[in-house]
């Protein structure tokens, strides 16, 4: 039943529940529930410095969006781009790995962007024959120690979204970050009393959905 309250929660509570942290109203609620905050904390930080080492996502407390109504659920990641703050380490871009899936429209931008022909865009990839695609190798090769991306105006589609990533199967209702990212590990840091909110709207639509089944079973015995 917890999952139908999430659910539901999703759907009907999704920008009212972004408009009371971007108010701070979570403060009220955490002001009521002190112990709350500290087990929280100590608890769940310990999770979050795993990133460091462990490749992992971690959700986080802002509603995904809804893929039934995109515009009308694009508040979590609007707040979440309001408060995130890259620190511009590099690590995203300098840290050896699988390679950056590019989609034609990238691969196309970033060569109008250089005036290269694609043949050259491609030495610097990979060839995926499963997937069909082509990956940019990593580190990236357009990443400059001082200067930071060379590309950065051209930058591909899932740059522009880094650290965000699809939410977890089994938080599916919200926005996830790479907990590698030392920015991200800070946000999910700095906003753990958000999920205060969430809690506290599943426990209310939770007690709807027990009370309303109380009534078709009394209904029933009747």
């Amino acid at each position: 039943m917890l999952a139908e309250a999430k659910r539901l929660c999703h759907g009907s509570c999704a920008e009212g529940c972004v408009e009371m942290k971007r108010a701070g109203l979570h403060l009220k609620l955490l002001e009521m529930r002190p112990h709350w905050s500290v087990l929280k904390r100590e608890e769940q930080e310990r999770t979050i410095d795993r990133g460091e080492t462990e490749p992992f996502d971690i959700a986080i407390p802002l509603p995904a969006k809804d893929r039934r109504d995109p515009a009308g659920t694009r508040g979590g990641a609007d707040l979440f781009w309001e408060r995130f703050r890259c620190t511009g380490c590099g690590l995203c871009c300098k840290t050896p790995g699988a390679g950056l899936y590019l989609d034609r429209e990238d691969m196309e931008r970033i060569c109008r962007h250089l005036g290269w022909p694609m043949k050259r865009l491609e030495a610097l990839c990979r060839y995926d024959r499963q997937l069909k695609a082509w990956a940019l190798r990593q580190p990236c090769p357009f990443y400059d120690p001082e200067e930071g991306c060379t590309i950065y105006p051209a930058r591909p589609k899932t740059c522009t979204r880094y650290p965000l990533h699809p939410p977890l199967r089994e938080v599916p209702y919200h926005l996830a970050v790479d907990a590698f990212c030392p920015a991200a590990r800070s946000f999910v840091k700095e906003t753990l009393g958000w999920w205060i909110v969430c809690e506290t709207n599943w426990a209310r639509i939770l007690k709807g959905l027990e009370e309303e089944g109380a009534s078709e079973d009394g209904e029933v015995e009747g």
